[in-house]
């Protein structure tokens, strides 16, 4: 049994685009043809910590399609999204940044053998694609996860993660910590009773995360110790608790 699960948050965490818009691009793409549209889509901006699935529906319900359209079309956008994010491997790895601090903080954890997994909005195929893309993929556990295929409402994500847990090892983590940079990431940790750490490298700035009483806030994760002591519950000068 994982004594500590660390799961965490892909997009503005652990890895951010360098602008050339490859999974926005692909979205829409993916959006147009599942909903067999001809017409221009604009990608929605206030996406931060919502699941793939959660930006689908309310991309389709736009369009004025009927629910059961829309959950047909949902089917159709997952399949669509993963082609044309498979589509130029070598262009999504050129747009893919690790952010700093990411690949000693995750050698770090793999040292102390914690268990390392996901959760995250992205659908799983398109997960481990990114992941893959940015050499990251070693670090974790993909079936122990949550992503945004399996609930489009990112808060019943932890809840999935520890019925995978308990089924793959037969027993609980002795604790579940979820790291994300965004508020939606601070509420899901909250809504399955996980410890949360929030960090400051997505849109989101530290005063922000604060506001919403995450366990603890780091600015970036360049400092390891300082991840570490966060994430596993130890009190540092680098880090601290909100209260």
């Amino acid at each position: 049994m994982p004594m500590h699960l660390v799961l965490w948050d892909i997009d503005g965490t652990l890895i951010r685009s360098r602008g050339g818009k490859v999974s926005t691009t692909a979205f829409v793409r993916a959006i147009r043809e599942a909903a067999r549209i001809e017409r221009e889509l604009i990608y929605p901006s206030d996406v931060a910590g919502k699941t793939d699935n959660q930006i689908a529906l309310e991309m389709l319900t736009a369009l004025e399609l009927d629910d059961e359209m829309a959950q047909n079309a949902i089917q159709a956008f997952g399949v669509s999204y993963l082609r044309e994010m498979s589509g130029d491997p070598q262009k999504l790895t050129a747009d893919l940044r690790v952010l700093p601090g990411v690949v000693e903080a995750l050698e770090r954890l793999r040292d102390l053998d914690v268990c390392q997994s996901l959760l995250t909005g992205n659908l799983e195929p398109v997960a481990r694609l990114k992941l893959a893309c940015a050499g990251l993929d070693k670090y974790f556990a993909f079936e122990l996860g949550a992503y945004g295929s399996d609930h489009a409402d990112r808060t019943c994500l932890v809840p999935i993660t520890r019925d995978r847990v308990r089924r793959a090892t037969g027993a609980e983590p002795e604790r579940v910590v979820v790291i994300g940079d965004t508020p939606r990431d601070i509420a899901c940790a909250r809504a399955g009773g996980a410890r949360v750490v929030a960090v400051a490298t997505g849109n989101y700035s530290r005063e922000e995360l604060e506001a919403h009483k995450p366990d603890a806030v780091l600015d970036d994760l360049i400092d390891t110790d300082a991840v570490e002591s966060a994430l596993l519950g130890y009190s540092t000068e680098k880090q601290a608790p909100i209260v």
